[in-house]
């Protein structure tokens, strides 16, 4: 029995060391981070961020539009960081994450600052995904019950997120 578990423990600290490899390999081309700021999903380039108005006008055309948008964190999937809303001027864009690849911290990270590349897009959420996103945000039971229409948001489903700290 003790074999098997020396066994095991080398293994994973085999893979462990093997996952700090590969993570210190990824993206060489990408631009060093500032001391202040710590990306999730693709490091990208900061340059270029649309506010919410530069992101309504990147839309008006064809409803959707590839950019880098950037605002100020108001919320975040508290259970697993799946999503987040961010402030930009009048609006509050919701941010989902490409095929789930990447998550944000579930807590601290409102307040700061956000630059995301993605898709922006409308979307209209229906009842039982607002109700579970407010589950998710830890809203009360009476809170959750008041939701009974879906809701047209501005949306974004991220690719890279970076956070400043």
């Amino acid at each position: 029995m003790k074999k098997i578990l020396h066994i095991a423990r080398s293994m994973a600290f085999g893979a462990a060391l093997f996952s700090i490899a590969a993570c210190g390999s990824a993206d060489t081309d990408a631009p060093p981070a500032a001391e202040n700021q710590t990306y999730y999903g693709s490091v990208i380039e900061l340059d270029g961020a649309l506010d919410a108005s530069g992101l309504r006008a990147a839309l008006s055309e064809t409803g959707r539009a590839q950019v880098k948008f950037e605002g100020e964190v108001t919320a975040t999937c508290a259970k697993k960081g799946c999503w987040m809303d961010v402030a930009s001027g009048e609006d509050t864009v919701f941010v989902r994450f490409q095929d789930y690849g990447f998550f944000v911290p579930t807590e601290g990270a409102e307040g700061k600052r956000t630059v995301m590349e993605g898709e922006a897009f409308f979307d209209t959420i229906e009842v039982a995904m607002l109700q579970h996103y407010a589950e998710d945000a830890g809203a009360s039971e009476e809170a959750i019950a008041a939701i009974t229409e879906p809701e047209l948001r501005l949306a974004f489903t991220a690719t890279g997120v970076m956070i400043e700290d």
